[in-house]
């Protein structure tokens, strides 16, 4: 416990839409399980099982604007569901900084920068034409940046490719009403789109989630993995189904809060952040000791790589007050030496 005149505040994580704190949510939760339990525990393909998947699942796929979708138990699963229907048939592609999740084997990750990792992966497809999977995160959220797939199109239409898509960081946050990436990559003859997330995040759900066309989804749900685990919390999925108008609330009042970080921010020293995007990074390691020794907490540790350098990361929610970002603000100011 801080002194009473110790500040002591939280700025990590990736409850993004604040969803832990959200008492709406909690409720919407506890009714769900009343109705539907706690756990089912059974296969998505039994012959007896909730209804409330199914509609979890339609309407996933009408706000996140995709043909279909699958809800699974989490972003691991929906990642490793993917990664190893394809493994036999496809040579893999993979960017730099893709998520652990999304590996099989001890893959080879490019430690490129992206835009150069396009121009190599666009010329090998066209030059080997063999079927590819392209792995790919929506957005790098460690020192955000958010990625255009428009590249997609300089793809020969005589090559079969289907592009895997981390959406994790960005549904729920990203395009107008947070429905992220997926309406955002082109349609195009030739390349098939599947993009997957976790909901842990800007949700709060412990679930995973993959969005495509139905022939996809379809086939999918065909796979012994699919099959042999068991779905998320029954109860949760209700909440989900529930809270769309609570999270477009959420998401106006994270938006609210990057604009009045930035707009206290008397100088960008030391810090890197993107418009409409919740994580900033500290690139000054004293700016960053500063505020840890001042009793901000952040992320602060070396990520996705145990033995690579540490990343300093400040997270906004949408459940942060008006004075904890003033307070933050002021002694990011005060300590880059531009106090008002």
């Amino acid at each position: 416990m801080a002194p009473a005149n110790q500040i002591d505040l939280f700025f990590g994580g990736t409850a993004y839409l604040g969803m832990p704190f959200n008492e709406s949510f909690r409720k919407l939760v506890f009714k769900g399980m009343e109705i539907y339990g706690i756990n089912h525990g059974a296969s998505r393909n039994n012959n007896i099982t909730l209804d409330i998947f199914s509609k979890a699942e339609a309407v996933a796929a009408k706000r996140f604007l995709s043909d279909d979708s699958i809800i699974v138990s989490s972003g691991y699963l929906a990642a490793q569901l993917v990664i190893q229907h394809y493994y036999a048939s496809h040579q893999f592609i993979y960017a730099p900084d893709s998520h652990p999740a999304l590996h099989i084997g001890i893959p080879s990750i490019p430690k490129i920068n992206y835009a150069d990792w396009v121009e190599q992966t666009v010329k090998k497809i066209n030059q080997s034409k063999s079927p590819t999977l392209i792995i790919t995160n929506a957005l790098n959220n460690l020192e955000p940046q958010i990625y255009d797939f428009s590249w997609i199109s300089r793809i020969e239409e005589s090559c079969s490719v289907v592009i895997l898509v981390d959406d994790s960081h960005a549904l729920g946050i990203i395009g107008e009403q947070g429905e992220g990436t997926y309406s955002k990559i082109p349609d195009l003859p030739n390349i098939q789109k599947i993009v997957i997330s976790s909901m842990a995040k800007a949700f709060g759900l412990d679930a995973g989630l993959i969005l495509a066309n139905s022939s996809i989804i379809k086939s999918l749900r065909g796979s012994a993995i699919y099959a042999g685990s068991s779905p998320p919390s029954p109860g949760i999925l209700y909440a989900f189904v529930h809270s769309e108008e609570n999270h477009h609330q959420e998401l106006s009042k994270l938006r609210t809060n990057i604009n009045y970080f930035i707009e206290l921010l008397h100088s960008e020293k030391g810090l890197f952040f993107i418009k409409d995007f919740p994580v900033i990074l500290i690139n000054d390691e004293a700016l960053a000791e500063g505020l840890l020794n001042r009793g901000i907490k952040f992320s602060s540790f070396p990520y996705p790589d145990p033995q690579g350098k540490k990343l300093n990361r400040i997270v906004l929610n949408s459940a942060h007050k008006k004075e904890e970002i003033e307070t933050l603000v002021n002694l990011v100011n005060e300590l880059n030496g531009r106090v008002s």
